[in-house]
C-alpha cells in the first residue's frame, strides 16, 4: 500500500523542519503546562484537532472502505417452499424486504427469478428493478439455483447474492437465508391406487386425507414420508387441516387416452385398442433400426432378426417392472447406434432389447406379438405419457428446508487512497499553521 507512504513522509518532513536550537511548543503541550501551573483552563486548539483528524483519516485509509455501492446480481428462490407462511408473511415476502434496500442502492443490477427455469431482468439500475422484485411469486415445483446463478453471471460480472430458504449454494458472494422450522404436511407422490404424504415437523404427525369423499388417516414419521394404499385407480385427494404451505395440500391422479401413430398391422391395432390409445402423434411406432436418439417418444420394431437366443440377463429398469423375460428366446435385432443401451442380453452379451431416453427398440413384431411380455412392455413404455399428475411439488419442498446464517459480499475498496491524501493535506495544514504562529503562542 504505497499510497499510505505519502502522509507518513510528510509527517517526517514536518518533524524535521520543527527542529531548532530552542525547544518549540507542540500542539497540545499547553495541557501539560497549564496542569503544572494549576491554572487549567481548556480552550480550543486547532492544531491538536488537525493532528487527531489526520490520525483518524490514516486509520480509515488502512481499512480501505468502498467509494460507493457496487453492481450486484440478485438471485431469488421462487420454489413453492418460499410460499410457506412465517407468521403473517411468506418466506418470499421476507426475502423481498431484505433484498429491496440492497437492490435500490446498486448502480447496476441483474435480478434472476430462480424457478424450474430461471428468468432474468436487467442489467439495469437497481431502482428500476424494484417493481420486478415486488411482483415475484413462489409457486414452482423446485428451483434450479445453479442455472440461475450462471445466468446472472453471464449477464453481469458482479458479486452474486442469493435469497433462499435452503443452504447457501457454493461459490456465491452473498447469501440471505429466510425461513424457520415450520410444521407442514403435503402430498408428495400419487400413482394408481396410491399416494404418499410428507411431514416437515421434527415429530410424527397424523395426516387426514380426503379421497373420493372418504377421510383416511395415516401416521407420518418426523421429517419423513408415509404411503396410503387401497385408493381408486384415478382419484383426487385433499389434506385436511391447516399448515405452513397450502400448495401441496391438493393433488390428483388420472389416465388419459394417448394419441399413437403406428403402422396399420393387426397385432398393433389389437394392442393399442387394448391400451385405449387413439390415432395421434404423441407417440410414434416405427418399423426399422434407430438412426440416432429419438426426437420424441418412439417405439421401434426391428425389420429383421438373427437366430433366437435365450435371455440370460436383464437390466434393472422401470420398463421391466412386472415383465418376465428370463428364459424367453428372442431374435437379436440389428445393433442400434451409440446411445442405446441393452435392456436384455443373450449369450455373449448380445443385445436383444434396447432403450434410450424416450425410445424402446424391440425384435421383429412377428417374433414377439404373441408373447405375454409384449403388451406389458409396451404398457410400461406408454405409462409415463398416459398418466396425469396434478398438484405435486418436489418432496424436498414439502419438507420445508431450513436456512443457514446469512452473509453479504464485502464491497471492493477504493477510498483508501483518497483518505490517505486527505490525511496528508491535514498534516500539511497543521504544519503551515504552526510555522505562521508566534513561538510563544
Amino acid at each position: 500500500m504505497l499510497w499510505l507512504l505519502l502522509p507518513v513522509l510528510l509527517l517526517v518532513y514536518l518533524l524535521y523542519r520543527r527542529r531548532a536550537p530552542r525547544p518549540k511548543p507542540w500542539a497540545g503541550v499547553w495541557l501539560w503546562k497549564r496542569g503544572q501551573a494549576r491554572r487549567f483552563r481548556p480552550r480550543p486548539d486547532l492544531r491538536l484537532f488537525l493532528l487527531l483528524l489526520a490520525g483518524a483519516l490514516l486509520v480509515l485509509a488502512l481499512e480501505d472502505p468502498p467509494l460507493g455501492p457496487s453492481p450486484m446480481v440478485f438471485v431469488v428462490d421462487a420454489s413453492a417452499s418460499m410460499a410457506a407462511l412465517e407468521g403473517r408473511e411468506t418466506r418470499l415476502d421476507l426475502a423481498k424486504k431484505r433484498l429491496l434496500p440492497l437492490l435500490e442502492r446498486a448502480p447496476e443490477a441483474v435480478l434472476v427469478r430462480a424457478g424450474e427455469r430461471p428468468t432474468a431482468f436487467g442489467p439495469a439500475p437497481g431502482v428500476a428493478l424494484k417493481e420486478r422484485l415486488l411482483a415475484l411469486e413462489a409457486k414452482d415445483r423446485g428451483a434450479d439455483l445453479e442455472a440461475a446463478i450462471a445466468l446472472g453471471r453471464r449477464l453481469l460480472k458482479a458479486p452474486v447474492v442469493v435469497a433462499t430458504d435452503g443452504p447457501p449454494p457454493p461459490g456465491v458472494e452473498g447469501y440471505l437465508g429466510v425461513g424457520s422450522s415450520q410444521e407442514n404436511l403435503g402430498i408428495v407422490a400419487v400413482a394408481p391406487r396410491f399416494l404418499a404424504v410428507g411431514n416437515s415437523a421434527p415429530a410424527p404427525r397424523l395426516a387426514r386425507v380426503e379421497v373420493g369423499g372418504r377421510v383416511r388417516e395415516v401416521r407420518v414419521p418426523a421429517r419423513g414420508y408415509a404411503r396410503l394404499q387401497g385408493l381408486p385407480q384415478t382419484f383426487s385427494a385433499r389434506l385436511q387441516g391447516q399448515d405452513a404451505l397450502p400448495l401441496d395440500d391438493r393433488s390428483a391422479f388420472g389416465l388419459r387416452r394417448l394419441g399413437v401413430d403406428f403402422p396399420r398391422l393387426p397385432a398393433l391395432e389389437r394392442l393399442f385398442r387394448l391400451l385405449s390409445a387413439v390415432p395421434g402423434n404423441e407417440v410414434r411406432v416405427r418399423v426399422g433400426v434407430p438412426q440416432g436418439p429419438p426426437e420424441g417418444p418412439t417405439l421401434y420394431l426391428a425389420p429383421s432378426g438373427g437366430s433366437p437366443l435365450p435371455v440370460l440377463l436383464t437390466a434393472p429398469h422401470p420398463l421391466l417392472e412386472g415383465v418376465v423375460l428370463l428364459g424367453e428366446r428372442l431374435p437379436p435385432p440389428p445393433r442400434p447406434p451409440k446411445g442405446w443401451q441393452a435392456l436384455a442380453e443373450g449369450e455373449g452379451g448380445v443385445g436383444l432389447l434396447y432403450f434410450a431416453e424416450g425410445g424402446l427398440y424391440l425384435p421383429p413384431l412377428p417374433a414377439i406379438q404373441d408373447r405375454p411380455f409384449f403388451p406389458l412392455l409396451v404398457y410400461q413404455f406408454l405409462k409415463p405419457y398416459r398418466e396425469v399428475r396434478q398438484g405435486l411439488l418436489a418432496p424436498e419442498e414439502t419438507l420445508l428446508p431450513v436456512p443457514e446464517g446469512s452473509f453479504l459480499p464485502r464491497a471492493p475498496g477504493g477510498a483508501g487512497r483518497l483518505l490517505a491524501l486527505l490525511a496528508g493535506l491535514t498534516l500539511l495544514a497543521e504544519g503551515l499553521l504552526f510555522l505562521r504562529r508566534p513561538q510563544g503562542a
